[in-house]
């Protein structure tokens, strides 16, 4: 395991090792490795876009958000990753399409928005790491329009559940109801009955504001 003090350079060769060595120079000598507190807004909708986050530990939850301040999940953001919709954002000069807060107590590395077309035009790597985030987000987004059109709700509780397990990699998801709720786009009676189905089913164990996924494989 790394060392909390790691250096950028660290954690590039940790999470970013296939990036160009000048590539992982520039990084070095443009980026600041910030520190993220659990729950603390990192972006919100609206805000304009000034830095490229690349996620180096820990884990960001990502959220669209509606006129009435309704919030509905859509993916998580790991280490090793960019969020491609900040990309996107990023390069067209515009403000951010998301809400992203993070999991867990978060670092990421931050560089700034201008190197995004340049690093694009300049490095082979960089160009495939923004195509490949842009491919798995599309493909992401694509499964939640599924899951949101096609797929029941007890099949999304339980997704969402996964999901949250692996991004903390531990079986323990300390979620209230109601905050499950809210990121499904649902009610926290629905919630509230359907947890409880899958406790008589022995999927998961659940008290007030744990629950404990039973059959969690990291």
């Amino acid at each position: 395991m790394m060392h909390p003090n790691s250096s950028i350079s660290d954690y590039l060769e940790q999470h970013f090792s296939n990036f160009e060595q000048a590539l992982k120079d520039e990084i070095i000598n443009e980026g600041d490795l910030v520190e993220f507190p659990a729950d603390e807004l990192l972006m919100d909708i609206g805000q304009e876009v000034e830095v490229i986050p690349l996620i180096v530990s820990g884990s960001v939850k990502v959220f669209r958000e509606d006129e009435e301040d309704n919030e509905v999940f859509l993916y998580y953001l790991e280490p090793s990753e960019a969020c491609a919709i900040t990309l996107i954002c990023s390069e067209v000069g515009g403000t951010s399409k998301i809400k992203a807060i993070p999991a867990e107590d978060t670092k990421a590395i931050v560089m700034p928005i201008e190197k995004m077309d340049i690093w694009m035009k300049k490095y082979n790597s960089w160009y495939l790491f923004v195509m490949t985030s842009y491919q798995y987000r599309f493909d992401e987004l694509l499964k939640f329009v599924d899951s949101v059109t096609f797929r029941r709700m007890d099949d999304r509780l339980l997704d969402y559940l996964r999901k949250t397990a692996i991004a903390n990699n531990s079986p323990i998801i300390k979620e209230t109801q109601q905050s499950i709720a809210q990121e499904l786009h649902s009610s926290r009676e629905v919630v509230g009955r359907l947890l409880k189905k899958l406790e008589q089913k022995k999927v998961i164990a659940f008290s007030r504001n744990q629950i404990e996924l039973l059959d969690f494989q990291p």
